[in-house]
């Protein structure tokens, strides 16, 4: 079980964190407006992007399709392990991946060792058309949570959306780590990205989960920017995330004001720029540098926690909210 692998991190001081988090959480979301001075104790958890590069050319991915304005690089490593360093105390668990492929950055496995040595809980998400090919490095260092994104059953719906992707090689990849003893092999959850081409496909999941080990297979909703890509969304409503409204595309539920992931954790890009949220893939919301500042400086910088207070205030006015899937209030 993910709990029990997750326990085994958790000590006094960062529970304790973490119940502090959770109090200014509760204090923001029903009185936002009486706190004008709230401070943001340490994160419990932190992404980085190890790198934005990607080997694939996935439609719908602003790294894979080239929409990605900002600089391309790999994050490096010294700069990892301060960020490490100064938070560790504090840190639960982190995620290695934002946008790319986190297994091109050629320490990754130092960066997963690194986190583990720490006592942080690593998870990380990948397409695995590499994994193979590292397999051998990485099998004695593999990261307490593996995502393996599969968009399809066959070749030509896999490629449909994983443009440059080979099924083989993930199917390969999950064979390998199927193959691993009950210690070393990382909880596995198995990412379904669901389509109109390829939502027929669902029902075989159920076999591909047992015959690789796979721990949980979760079906996505697919995020789309305008009305010319409305026909990739499923015919089944319920794995779409929008309805059509007129002809223009709608979010089916309502945004809350409210946030768990801006104040629990916070992102760090591959060159060290920090963003509330993993829908910032463009940065265009960058808070502060964390080469010149610590992580919890820049968290309570006033950037910040105005970014903050807005998305507790008006967060449907926010643009890169109204695609989000995280406290959504159903209608």
């Amino acid at each position: 079980m993910l709990g029990l692998r997750l326990v085994k991190y958790l000590n006094s001081r960062k529970i304790l964190n973490f119940i502090k988090l959770y109090f200014v959480f509760l204090k923001l979301k029903f009185c936002v407006k009486k706190h004008k001075n709230i401070k943001l104790p340490q994160p419990s958890f932190l992404s980085f992007e190890p790198t934005n590069y990607c080997n694939l050319k996935c439609k719908l991915c602003v790294s894979g399709s080239g929409k990605l304005t900002r600089p391309k690089g790999f994050m490096d490593f010294e700069m990892y392990k301060n960020v490490i360093d100064k938070n560790k105390k504090y840190l639960i668990n982190i995620l290695l991946h934002l946008q790319g492929e986190p297994l091109l950055h050629n320490q990754i496995v130092e960066m997963i060792a690194y986190a583990k040595a720490n006592n942080i809980f690593t998870e990380l998400s990948t397409n695995a058309n590499i994994l193979p090919s590292v397999f051998e490095n990485l099998k004695e260092n593999m990261p307490d949570k593996l995502i393996v994104s599969l968009d399809g059953l066959t070749q030509e719906t896999y490629s449909k959306y994983r443009v440059n992707g080979e099924l083989q090689k993930v199917l390969e990849a999950l064979e390998l780590l199927s193959k691993l003893s009950k210690d070393k092999r990382p909880y596995v959850e198995l990412q379904f990205l669901v389509f109109s081409h390829n939502e027929n496909q669902i029902p075989e999941l159920k076999s591909l989960k047992s015959k690789y080990k796979i721990d949980k297979i979760s079906l996505k909703t697919a995020q789309i920017y305008d009305e010319s890509e409305i026909n990739i969304l499923p015919k089944n409503k319920k794995y779409s995330r929008y309805k059509i409204v007129n002809g223009k595309i709608v979010i089916k539920s309502k945004l809350k004001n409210a946030c768990k992931r801006i104040v629990f954790g916070s992102v760090i890009t591959w060159d060290g720029k920090l963003l509330p949220c993993c829908f910032d893939k463009d940065a265009d919301f960058i808070c502060g540098d964390i080469n010149t500042s610590s992580v919890n400086a820049v968290r309570n910088s006033n950037n910040y926690l105005m970014f903050v207070k807005n998305v507790f205030l008006h967060r449907q006015n926010i643009e890169m909210c109204k695609n989000c899937t995280e406290g959504l209030k159903n209608e």
